[in-house]
């Protein structure tokens, strides 16, 4: 623009005031003899306003290009840098009119040839030559880069923008870390920091979205005394599903995407439920909701299967989903959670020997057994707490030799005491009987004279010898 029109006729903020001089009259004065103002917008435009609004600087920005349209000078949008009519949106009441002035674009790969065109359309003279153009009147254009906007404000704004790019990279590494080493809420809140420096950022913004949802996956809370687990678990979970429907929306609620969204949505209204107490019955309409925009939704398949369970549902129902989301063969670790989540102690019908089936999967696949179950799952065989009906769906539920391998598998240490080895000679001489194996006869009068001898009694001496009758007919 100086080299067209002169660089005596174009006026910069950050260059044209000098030392000692009022900021505010000079800008008033010099618009004042100006015939157009062109305000540069950066991408990060609207970020650096609000900030400085909420923070209630001073914002001589604002006052100059607010000053021109007051004086009706021939204003110009120019966006810079990607920027776009978007952020002529919501402005400030005193820049309102603003959006209403034809806009222009300079782009990187053209700069030259748009600053050329923009030249041309304000019908902006080339600069004289020699001495005359010391007679020329004062600025005849008043180019208001907005700088600070477009490189992120403040004083030396371009270090500041360096800076500030240097923290967020530093911080994007930081979540990356954190949620790569399972610290969700860290991950979750290190994005939170970036998006506080720059709100725009898009891979912030997915990356919390990603975040959260980890998050919700293995969400728990540790409260210590005096604390109630709802005072911990309402506030992180009202976080989350703020920036969840935030997600959401970017992704019009279609596809994949939109459908994970949903499925956690509808996780953490159950978890809001169970834990905090907040709401009741809504988590279900958003795993239709995610099921209808991905039928086969890997998350909405197991969230759903588990609430099934867990709010005595349909249990075919819920079984079919988990079947769903084992064939997708995606997440398996999460899938896993959830049905045995949703299977363990549950005393319903055929629910022991869909348990059963699950470990014998799990264990003939090499997967991952969840460390939080480990020897509670012992109480499927416990004769102490296991009713005859119950105790045959759990032994018959898959083969006697899977059975045994899982069995084993599920309590790998030899015995810990000697009811404990009753108990595992209990088991193999029912397996042993299931399979028409006819020494099962002799194991259990081999363990009926333990039982004796050690004076067990009870349901497990009981069972042993409608055993041995059975077998003795």
């Amino acid at each position: 623009m100086k080299a067209r029109t002169g660089a005596h006729r174009v006026f910069m903020d950050v260059e044209g005031i000098l030392p000692g001089q009022n900021f505010a009259q000079t800008i008033e004065q010099i618009l004042a003899r100006c015939s157009h103002v062109l305000v540069v917008i950066g991408p990060h435009w609207r970020e650096i306003l609000d900030a400085r609004a909420q923070r209630q600087d001073e914002d001589y920005v604002l006052h100059e290009v607010a000053t021109a349209l007051k004086q009706k000078k021939t204003v110009v949008p120019v966006f810079v840098g990607g920027a776009g009519p978007a952020s002529l949106t919501a402005l400030p009441a005193t820049l309102a009119d603003l959006t209403f002035h034809q806009a222009m674009e300079l782009r990187d790969a053209s700069f030259n040839e748009d600053c050329d065109r923009l030249a041309k359309k304000l019908q902006l003279a080339p600069a004289f030559r020699g001495n005359l153009m010391l007679a020329l009147p004062a600025a005849a254009v008043v180019l208001t880069l907005l700088i600070l906007l477009a490189a992120n404000a403040g004083f030396g704004p371009w270090r500041a923008s360096h800076e500030r790019k240097l923290q967020v990279a530093q911080l994007a590494a930081t979540a990356t870390a954190q949620v790569q080493q399972e610290e969700y809420q860290s991950g979750f809140e290190s994005y939170q920091r970036i998006l506080n420096l720059a709100p725009n950022d898009l891979a912030a913004l997915d990356g919390q979205v990603d975040a959260a949802m980890l998050w919700l996956e293995n969400f728990h809370v540790l409260t210590s005394e005096g604390q109630k687990t709802e005072e911990i678990a309402a506030p992180l979970l009202a976080q989350m599903k703020t920036v969840l429907e935030a997600g959401l929306a970017r992704t019009n609620g279609k596809g994949t995407r939109a459908a994970d969204i949903l499925a956690h949505i509808g996780w953490l209204h159950w978890l809001n439920e169970k834990m905090a107490f907040k709401e009741f019955g809504n988590a279900d309409r958003f795993f239709t909701q995610a099921l209808a925009a991905d039928p086969a939704n890997v998350f909405a398949h197991a969230f759903f299967g588990n609430w099934l369970l867990q709010t005595n549902g349909d249990s075919a129902q819920a079984l079919e989903h988990f079947r769903s989301a084992l064939a997708t063969n995606a997440h398996r670790d999460l899938v896993r959670r959830m049905q045995l989540g949703g299977l363990y102690g549950n005393n319903a019908p055929g629910m022991r020997s869909e348990l059963l089936r699950a470990l014998n999967q799990i264990r003939a696949n090499h997967e991952t057994l969840d460390k939080t179950y480990g020897k509670r799952l012992s109480y499927l065989y416990d004769t102490t707490v296991t009713e005859p009906a119950e105790l045959h769906e759990t032994l018959t539920a898959v083969s006697p030799e899977d059975e045994w391998e899982t069995y084993l598998w599920i309590n790998p240490d030899p015995p810990r005491d000697e009811y404990a080895a009753a108990t595992r000679a209990f088991v193999h001489a029912s397996l042993a009987e299931i399979s028409g194996d006819r020494s099962a006869a002799a194991e259990f009068k081999t363990l009926a004279t333990l039982l004796a001898e050690k004076h067990f009694n009870g349901n497990i001496a009981r069972y042993t010898a409608d055993a041995i009758r059975r077998l003795s007919r």
